[in-house]
């Protein structure tokens, strides 16, 4: 699996099935044929990498949105989308550069 670096750009893959109820984002894997849950913060990052988003733009937008340190909250959104990539939700090209 690629690295997840501030570079690297990331978008949700368009085959799984999204919905959210009460806060929650409830994915349907069609590969693999599971569910999962996201809360807090999840469902926003996940509505912004429907568009192709690199890991700093996510960084700064939700460093912003919800007031915390931008160190803390790239370590953060980068451990979570290595957990995306593993479940396969999620497509990475680290080859991009900004």
């Amino acid at each position: 699996m690629a690295a997840i670096k501030t570079h690297t750009t990331v978008v949700a893959k368009e085959e799984h099935v999204a919905t959210t109820v009460d806060g929650e984002t409830i994915l349907l894997n069609k590969e693999k044929g599971t569910y999962q849950g996201l809360s807090g913060v999840g469902p926003r990052v996940w509505e912004l990498i429907q568009e192709p988003t690199t890991v700093g733009t996510l960084v700064e937008t939700v460093s912003t949105e919800y007031d915390v340190a931008p160190q803390r909250c790239e370590r953060d959104i980068r451990e979570f989308l290595q957990e995306m990539a593993a479940e396969r939700l999620i497509e990475v090209d680290d080859q991009s550069v900004l």
